[in-house]
């Protein structure tokens, strides 16, 4: 899970000086003009999904089925880079003044008119103009005057309303987009994930190893003061006692700004919910065929073993991050040491896998990259492609160091505007 694998980078406590280049992919799928930013950062590539809901609640024989352990047995390429027609890079700049280095990407959010960074290790909100400049340190952390404090998992923009929304594990901190404080609110509950998703109305995602009967809400839907709306924690299996049923770290999570939804996938089952702004409900099923073994590492909050990911059968397919486009589902997977990108056509089932090339382990990628960034679909002339939806855009984050490790791949090639300048070299160092 992105926010999950972001929670750990503040844990591991990697040390980062980044400087950002924005590339823009121009794209049109269906009806729907696409375009897509890349953020080339000196240390760090950070890429999230933001996908919608396309699904009505219906019943689980009806839901639309993806036949994914089907599609591991024989790989080929995905379409994506059908609808990608061009690229522009945009530089994020770097200035004299230290509050335009950044140690990693943590979040970030992107408007028509600015760009939003949480760093990794300085708890702030870095703000860039769309042409890359560096404007300021927009929020800082303390117990000032419209400051936050504690760690927040992921910040979000609603530029229709004006809004830049923090939120940690308990409070949700509101600004405009120019940074002015609005206020703040306190929930009981504890979250790993959160969303503004419609007008008084917020989707959340339980903070993980809480059991569902004792703290652990699951997913819920909750109102600006707290008031739940809706709440789903049935996520129980027969393989295991339900005073230690709750979320684990095998959980996936997506936004869409244009539906104003998210969506959710847990190791236990192989149903994905979407949360609207009215309802949790399910959206597809994902044919995974895993093990029982699986589903109780899925769930067990009471093994924190959980967490080291040597603990995984290979041969159980993991659901990492999710897109939806118009017409297609996209899942970036975790399997037999191996990343692939599954894509479903939402209208027939229709399921295609593509293996990513990997120029080392998963862990010596991670060392470069905490979030496997380039792990994507080679769409466009051969490079890998994955990114977050916001709006109408395609957002993804690269370094140059990654970019090195790609290098001895002879079925990815970097786009020449991705000059890295004497910078390849540089590894990201442990503190």
């Amino acid at each position: 899970n992105r926010n999950l694998r972001q929670f750990g980078a503040r844990l591991i406590n990697i040390t980062y000086r980044v400087s950002l280049t924005l590339i823009r992919w121009s794209m049109v799928m269906k009806s729907v003009k696409l375009a897509s930013i890349l953020f080339y950062l000196n240390s760090v590539f950070v890429v999230s999904c933001f996908v919608s809901c396309g699904s009505s609640p219906t019943e689980a024989s009806s839901l639309l089925t993806a036949d994914i352990r089907g599609g591991m047995d024989k790989p080929g390429l995905l379409e994506l880079g059908d609808e990608i027609k061009g690229v522009t890079f945009v530089p994020l700049e770097v200035t004299t003044d230290d509050a335009s280095l950044i140690d990693g990407v943590y979040d970030y959010a992107v408007t028509d008119r600015y760009i939003y960074v949480l760093p990794v290790k300085e708890p702030r909100i870095v703000l860039f103009d769309r042409q890359g400049r560096f404007i300021r340190t927009l929020v800082k952390e303390g117990q000032g005057p419209g400051e936050f404090s504690g760690i927040l998992p992921c910040i979000q923009v609603d530029e229709r309303n004006d809004r830049l929304f923090l939120f940690s594990n308990n409070r949700v901190w509101e600004y405009t987009l120019e940074g002015e404080f609005i206020g703040q609110s306190t929930h009981e509950y504890s979250v790993i994930y959160m969303r503004h998703i419609g007008k008084d109305r917020f989707a959340a995602i339980s903070f993980p190893f809480q059991p569902f009967n004792g703290g652990g809400f699951g997913l819920g839907l909750f109102s600006r003061k707290g008031d739940t709306i809706a709440i789903k924690n049935d996520f129980y299996s027969f393989l295991l006692p339900h005073e230690k049923s709750g979320f684990t770290t095998s959980i996936a999570s997506a936004y869409s700004d244009a539906q104003n939804s998210v969506l959710f996938k847990t190791g236990s089952n192989d149903t994905v919910f979407c949360i609207s702004a009215d309802r949790i409900s399910a959206a597809c099923v994902l044919d995974l065929k895993n093990s029982d073994a699986e589903v109780i590492r899925s769930l067990d909050v009471t093994d924190m073993s959980n967490l080291r990911i040597e603990k995984k059968d290979p041969k159980d397919i993991f659901v990492q991050d999710m897109i939806e486009f118009p017409a297609h589902y996209y899942f970036r997977l975790l399997y037999n040491q191996g990343y692939y990108i599954a894509s479903v056509d939402k209208k027939t089932g229709k399921t295609l896998v593509e293996k990513c090339e990997m120029p080392g382990s998963i862990y010596e990628l991670a060392d470069a990259n905490l979030q496997h960034g380039m792990q994507g679909t080679r769409s466009y002339r051969n490079f890998p492609v994955w990114g977050r939806v916001i709006k109408d855009e395609l957002v993804q984050v690269v370094t140059p160091y990654e970019l090195n490790l790609y290098k001895s791949l002879h079925s990815i090639t970097i786009p020449q505007e991705l000059d890295l300048k004497g910078e390849e070299h540089k590894a990201p160092s442990a503190s």
